[in-house]
């Protein structure tokens, strides 16, 4: 419809007559204008509550998508929910007060993006078909038709895309919204198993959960790590998928994006990665401010923070030094050939010489990068079991050696 609508070269908007509907006939000055977000709504009635269809607007910090969402299935109306938030739009249909279908402009809310999330098709699939898709083939059509999922499933695909597009609508908190009563007619509707009370209820509990996941990355630019340390968990696919993005680099943020699974899903699987001890949240600025400059400073730098954890480790508990020795000599696979005959002499300084020359004979192009990865894998496992078998009391004083230092690098 927007491609029929002209403009006049003073920027005017003309609206043809076939596409008035409602309007047609009627004069300026039987109707109102009325800002919907950046939309401009046209009222066919001059006077509040004289139109024809019924309409529900407001603002966001006021009523919650949840008690809006309460409100129209109390009333069992029928109509649209448009939802504006910045950066986003979507749209919940409603019949007789129950959820019928939804759209969404966000790209994770995609039927494509949801049928691949629930297992039902491939990305190389879905990479196939993008250019066969068209404003009169649908997706959904073009993947039947290629035997990449049964009719069956893209049924189930839709009503999951709509129950996903309107939870994720609960977690809206600044924006418009706009409902306008009226029968729906939507090629697309489908009926949900949930009655629209049991999605409210849903989509509250969905948004505690994330506040809840949210206290655990409050940073999403910060990095994951994983801990140098043999946990025994029976992990799901999906967690182990994640596991496997996480690499000291990447942020919380950017391996939710990579996994594809939707915030909260991605948030509740590296909750539990968290939880069963297998990665810990790094802060970026940490990582950055510690690995900043030429690389013999940096590795001073290690040296020393790894010299305090062996000389309190060898003061304290001597016998857990073999802890240290017994990492360097069984490493993570990836960095085996780095700490090949690397190990620390009597004042706790470990060899970086040779962990050096290991770096550049494995990784000759990038030899920085792979030491640093290695050494930080390293003081991370020391560290961890430096805190685990410490006193509390000389544990914090070692971690305040280390916090002076890591200060006195960077001033």
């Amino acid at each position: 419809m927007a491609s029929e609508l002209k403009t006049t070269a003073q920027g005017d908007l003309i609206i043809p007559a076939k596409l008035l509907g409602a309007l047609s006939g009627r004069s300026a000055q039987d109707m109102r204008l009325l800002n919907v977000h950046k939309d401009l709504l046209i009222c066919a009635s001059a006077l509040p509550g004289e139109g024809s269809r019924p309409v529900l607007y407001g603002d966001l910090r006021l009523l919650s998508v949840g008690e809006i969402v309460a409100l129209i299935a109390s009333m069992r109306r029928s109509g649209s929910l448009a939802l504006h938030v910045p950066h986003a739009r979507k749209v919940i249909y409603f019949s007789s007060g129950q959820i019928v279908y939804a759209t969404s402009n966000v790209e994770d809310d995609r039927l494509g993006e949801v049928l691949w999330r629930r297992g039902y098709l491939k990305l190389e699939q879905l990479s196939e078909v993008h250019d066969l898709v068209t404003p009169q083939k649908k997706l959904g059509a073009v993947l039947t038709e290629r035997g990449f999922i049964t009719p069956r499933q893209l049924y189930e695909g839709i009503k999951e895309q709509v129950l996903e597009i309107v939870y994720s609508a609960f977690h809206f908190e600044r924006g418009e919204f706009i409902f306008i009563d009226g029968k729906v007619k939507l090629r697309g509707k489908v009926r949900l198993e949930m009655s629209t009370r049991e999605v409210i209820m849903e989509g509250v509990r969905r948004v505690e959960e994330l506040t809840r996941l949210e206290e655990l990355f409050p940073e999403r630019e910060s990095v994951l790590v994983r801990r140098p340390v043999r946990v025994e968990a029976d992990l799901e696919d999906v967690e182990r998928r994640l596991l496997g993005l996480v690499d000291g680099k990447v942020s919380v943020a950017e391996i939710i994006e990579e996994s594809r699974l939707g915030e909260i899903e991605a948030l509740r699987a590296l909750a539990r990665l968290r939880r069963v001890g297998v990665i810990e949240v790094r802060e970026r600025a940490d990582e950055e401010e510690r690995e900043i400059g030429d690389l013999p400073g940096v590795l001073e730098v290690y040296s020393r923070l790894l010299r305090i954890i062996h000389q309190t480790l060898a003061a304290e508990t001597p016998d857990y030094l073999k802890r240290l020795n017994a990492y360097l000599g069984n490493p993570a696979p990836a960095h085996a050939d780095v700490f090949r005959n690397v190990g620390f002499d009597e004042a706790g300084k470990l060899d970086m010489d040779t962990l050096y020359r290991n770096a550049r004979a494995r990784q000759p192009d990038d030899p920085r990068a792979l030491a640093l990865e290695a050494l930080r894998a390293f003081f991370d496992y020391a560290q961890f079991q430096a805190m685990d078998v410490l006193d509390d009391d000389i544990c914090d004083a070692m971690m305040d050696k280390i916090q002076r230092l890591r200060s006195e690098m960077n001033d």
